[in-house]
């Protein structure tokens, strides 16, 4: 009777370890790229970009950010002087995104995965 509860306790302790690994398991993140596109107009102003609300960079013309994000939707957003701009976005787990920013609410992903 003692080994059929040893038996018994060891493989509900194993179902379980098991159960936790699976749902411990996080999807591979996605590479989202920001780029801002040169203008005349705005060049002395920083493009402040935001993710769901959060401040995640500032861009001078020409310049880009990359970071990483849990897949799913997203806002993405920027600010440029008069202009508040943004776009939902989907990342899809494990893929990469270029997005170019420039003036006049110009979010557009470039070459889609």
């Amino acid at each position: 009777m003692k080994v059929v509860r040893a038996v018994l306790a060891f493989l509900t302790l194993a179902g379980c370890a098991t159960m936790e690994d699976s749902k411990s398991k996080e999807p591979p993140p996605s590479r989202l790229t920001v780029y801002r596109e040169s203008s005349s107009r705005d060049s002395l102003f920083p493009m402040l970009i935001f993710v769901d609300g959060r401040p995640v960079a500032q861009l001078q013309p020409d310049e880009e950010h990359s970071f990483r994000l849990s897949p799913g939707d997203h806002r993405l957003q920027y600010e440029l002087g008069l202009y508040h701009c943004s776009e939902k976005v989907l990342l899809e787990s494990g893929k990469g995104y270029v997005y170019r920013l420039a003036q006049g609410c110009v979010i557009a992903l470039v070459d889609p995965p």
